[in-house]
């Protein structure tokens, strides 16, 4: 909601059949209370009293949330987890044959295969991720923007209405648009070239002149990159229809370059299949961007907890739980995006058809309304929460009748380190510049490996 050049985000909507439960916490109330019953009704005394009360305060606790999930869920997570563990240790596939890269390759995460096709209209190579669970296709472009935070309140207001104006159109453009992504990481710059410089150029016998080559040796800046994923939707076959792939993600990168213009954002074109190698394995590990012809996808992949190691680099995954509930200004992310820190921030959007966000809306609505009723019959108190949802809701409603378009998004936070350590402190450091920023991060336990995944530039995550 806009209030002026503040904004405010809806609270995470927290989709149930009753009372915000689920099938699978509504299936395990109901056998608890026809097992307390049975126990009841068929043996009678303190023991079957005991063992029923017993037998329903573990379905009580099997439905609470434990850091923000159910614990049936953690229990699937776990199972998971251990599952994948016990799998660890295979040899990576598609490994090329030479040092050179060869396509098509098969890529980690699984399902990805990365193609290189050329479209019809005689525009250059276009490097593909096909997305072969998904049924979808992305390619990835470079962007190029001004310093949004150095610009006065009334410049970032201009820059975002333009956004919106892209994101409008979008999401009530009845085209072959499936997802679209934006990836920022922020990795340390090289400063051994400054250092050179001033070796040759200054006298070593000028004042200032060691103090000056200690802070370059000890400084370290970050250079920032932005990078644009473009997905849409693929069925069959790549010899049948790899031709009608290309022209249409084609078409929407050029549809989106267009646009983009508008906002000051200047778009590179879409990158060839050694581009996108390259993007996609500097985000794995950084170092490979120095190296065109390097094998872009990880050798060793080791999953932890609450960690991932990825040739030797450690990977940790959030997820934005929450985003601002109070107002904030137009440049609230960039305690996250300008800090110093090997990290990533991505978010993927997927349009939501007009009809279908309307359905939705009125079903979330209604929902809301026997909940409410269902509360005040049981005599429990309705909350602030309660009622800001409420709120959001009545305010999408009227959002979509008025003709706007809606999107579903995810939100995703990756940092880097070369030891477990450094990691540890990044961390710390994430947290503390997410609470800057209003957000509030989930790590993603156990589901470590998947949620790199959906934070790399392959238009997943939803």
């Amino acid at each position: 909601m806009a209030e002026g050049a503040r904004y405010r985000f809806e609270p995470l909507q927290r989709r149930g059949l009753v009372l915000g439960l689920g099938p699978a916490q509504i299936a395990v109330l109901t056998s608890a209370v026809l097992v307390a019953f049975g126990l009841i009704s068929s043996a009678r005394g303190v023991p079957a009293t005991l063992a029923a009360v017993a037998v329903l305060g573990l379905g009580v606790v099997l439905c609470r949330p434990v850091a923000g999930r159910p614990a049936l869920s953690w229990l699937g997570i776990g199972t998971a987890f251990v599952g994948r563990r016990r799998q660890a240790g295979a040899a990576p596939p598609g490994l090329p044959s030479s040092g050179a890269l060869r396509l098509p390759v098969r890529v980690w995460p699984p399902g990805l295969v990365l193609h290189e096709l050329v479209p019809t209209d005689g525009g250059g190579p276009l490097g593909v991720l096909l997305d072969r669970r998904g049924g979808t296709a992305a390619a990835l472009v470079r962007a190029k923007g001004g310093a949004f935070c150095l610009l006065d309140e009334a410049g970032k207001q201009r820059q975002l209405v333009s956004w919106g104006t892209v994101l409008e159109s979008l999401a009530t453009h009845r085209g072959s648009l499936a997802r679209l992504q934006w990836c920022q990481r922020s990795l340390p710059e090289d400063t051994s070239p400054l250092v050179a410089k001033l070796k040759a150029n200054a006298d070593p016998a000028s004042p200032g002149y060691r103090s000056h080559l200690a802070l370059l040796e000890a400084a370290r800046s970050w250079r920032h990159e932005t990078l644009l994923v473009v997905v849409v939707r693929w069925q069959g076959g790549l010899a049948r229809r790899g031709q009608e792939c290309a022209d249409l993600l084609h078409a929407e990168v050029a549809a989106l370059r267009a646009m983009l213009r508008s906002t000051g954002t200047a778009c590179e074109p879409a990158l060839d299949g050694r581009g996108l190698a390259g993007a996609v394995g500097a985000y794995i590990e950084p170092s490979l961007q120095r190296y065109s012809d390097a094998y872009p996808w990880p050798l060793s992949v080791e999953e932890r907890w609450d960690a991932l190691r990825i040739d030797g680099l450690w990977h940790r995954t959030y997820w934005v739980a929450e985003w601002p509930r109070s107002h904030v200004g137009p440049d609230f992310l960039s305690p996250l995006l300008i800090r110093g820190g090997s990290r990533s921030f991505s978010v993927v959007m997927s349009p939501v058809p007009p009809d279908r966000a309307a359905r939705e809306a009125e079903s979330s609505r209604t929902a809301q309304l026997a909940d409410s009723r269902l509360r005040s019959q049981g005599g429990f108190l309705e909350t602030a929460r309660h009622r800001r949802q409420a709120e959001a809701l009545e305010s999408r409603e009227a959002q979509l009748a008025d003709g706007r378009g809606a999107f579903e998004l995810a939100g995703y936070v990756t940092v880097s380190a070369p030891d477990e350590a450094a990691l540890q402190h990044s961390s710390a450091e994430l947290e503390r510049a997410a609470g800057g920023a209003r957000l509030c991060l989930r790590l993603l336990y156990g589901q470590q490996r998947r949620a790199f995944g959906w934070a790399m530039p392959f238009g997943r995550g939803l």
